[in-house]
């Protein structure tokens, strides 16, 4: 980074993150006017995204179908060990305390800004078990990150996928670039997350 702007690569790794964590526990859901809005394409397969500015915060509402138990979406989506795999950016994710007996746990993440670069922010994530999950900002340079996903069975046995978004990076990064870095990178994130939750091997995994 130099000066007071922030470097593409640091803006893409800060949005990354962004993906997986939050930074103030919600419950808030995707509205029924997006998902109305979007119906058609979410029954013909195709992620669902819509983004909002409000100031200086970026609002996000994100969904897709997967034909898969919640189960095994559920495993994936708390499996953040793997998250490198599959999330652009992310180095490392590593859960560092179980609270509540399992009903939550703190996780540690490392995200590479650039080729020399990486920071790493703890968040903690918050479970209704296979149902929702809320996480939450402890420690990192984010400012504002609110998000919640949610799994929703549907009458054909799939499983609506929802995830909401509101986030304020707290580093001069362009507005505009927030909003294409994420228009680009979630819908790639969200079906990474189904081909892996329909794959025999997700779907065959116990699961908490």
């Amino acid at each position: 980074m130099r000066g007071s702007a922030a470097s593409p690569g640091c803006a893409r790794a800060l949005l990354a993150a962004i993906l997986l964590s939050n930074g103030a526990a919600l419950s808030a859901q995707v509205s029924d006017e997006f998902l109305e809005a979007f119906s058609a394409e979410l029954d013909a397969g195709v992620p669902a995204l819509e983004l909002k500015k409000g100031g200086p915060v970026t609002h996000v509402e994100a969904a897709i179908v997967i034909n898969a138990p919640s189960s095994a979406i559920w495993g994936v989506l708390v499996a953040c060990d793997v998250a490198p795999e599959y999330v652009p950016n992310v180095v490392d994710c590593q859960s560092i305390e179980v609270l509540n007996d399992g009903a939550a746990e703190l996780f540690i993440q490392t995200v590479k800004a650039a080729l020399w670069v990486t920071f790493e922010h703890v968040f903690r994530m918050d479970y209704e078990p296979h149902a929702r999950i809320i996480i939450s900002r402890v420690s990192g340079p984010i400012r504002r990150l609110e998000a919640t996903w949610e799994l929703v069975p549907r009458a054909d046995r799939s499983v609506l996928l929802t995830y909401s978004l509101a986030v304020d990076p707290g580093i001069p990064i362009p507005r505009w670039f927030v909003r294409q870095t994420l228009k680009r990178d979630l819908p790639k994130v969200l079906e990474a997350v189904r081909q892996r939750s329909m794959a025999p091997a997700a779907q065959a995994r116990e699961v908490r």
